[in-house]
């Protein structure tokens, strides 16, 4: 594990760069809000406490979250959008963290809500991707059970493939300033959902896919819209050698 001055470093440094490169403007500031206010990361390991399921229990700060978490937290705080959708829950770790941005929104003035759809993978039936990704619920767990109480307010949770449900979450938050991909990686599901979110994303909104690396589907969007991609980096405690190293990409509209 690197020294955590040194993941300080990295998240700010990625925080500014993917604020540059989208003209939205600095964000490390937003990563120093959410490293001083600990209270996400205690309500987390307070909630995976009793949870055998998780080897880590506690982290010595919320910089180990990672980079990821990190960036959909910036990037929430400084667009404020009215809405988010989400694609793909499981803990509901990173989910976690748009919500207390949204939380941090709403003190603030800024209203805002967030639709999150998993198709779950639980423990007793195992996974239901056709991604290769094998990750499952812990038992008798559901989806975003790791999410801490006091940000669930602001959080519709619907339950289904992302075929039958995201139509009806867009059209219910009209004008999404965000959409998250995290759900089932494959180039299909991948291309339905960011043609269908597309045209109801506000103007100047993110759009944010996790594991573009495993196939096409990401970078033939944005090529044939026309749209700069970003990317974002693994953590270095991450970091496989020879593998691709890329986290996520993201696109503004």
């Amino acid at each position: 594990m690197i020294p955590i001055e040194e993941q300080r470093g990295f998240i700010h440094a990625e925080l500014d760069k993917l604020g540059s490169a989208l003209a939205i403007g600095p964000l490390a500031g937003y990563g120093q809000e959410l490293e001083s206010d600990t209270a996400l990361k205690d309500g987390i390991e307070e909630k995976i406490a009793d949870v055998d399921f998780f080897r880590t229990k506690r982290w010595d700060s919320p910089l180990r979250l990672g980079l990821y978490r990190f960036a959909q937290y910036a990037l929430a705080r400084a667009l404020k959008p009215a809405g988010i959708v989400e694609t793909g829950v499981l803990h509901g770790l990173s989910t976690a963290f748009s919500l207390s941005a949204l939380a941090r929104n709403i003190a603030d003035d800024s209203a805002g809500r967030m639709i999150s759809i998993d198709y779950p993978s639980t423990f007793e039936e195992g996974a239901v991707n056709q991604d290769g990704f094998t990750d499952t619920l812990p038992p008798d767990r559901t989806s975003g059970w790791a999410i801490p109480d006091d940000l669930r307010g602001n959080w519709t949770l619907r339950l289904g493939s992302s075929r039958e449900e995201l139509p009806a979450a867009v059209a219910e938050l009209g004008a999404p300033g965000i959409f998250i991909h995290d759900s089932e990686h494959t180039y299909e599901t991948m291309s339905f959902e960011f043609e269908t979110v597309w045209p109801a994303l506000e103007g100047g909104g993110i759009l944010l896919a996790d594991n573009i690396d495993v196939n096409t589907a990401f970078f033939d969007f944005a090529r044939a819209r026309d749209r700069l991609v970003h990317i974002l980096p693994v953590d270095p405690d991450h970091h496989v050698p020879g593998a691709s190293g890329i986290r996520c990409g993201i696109i503004r509209k």
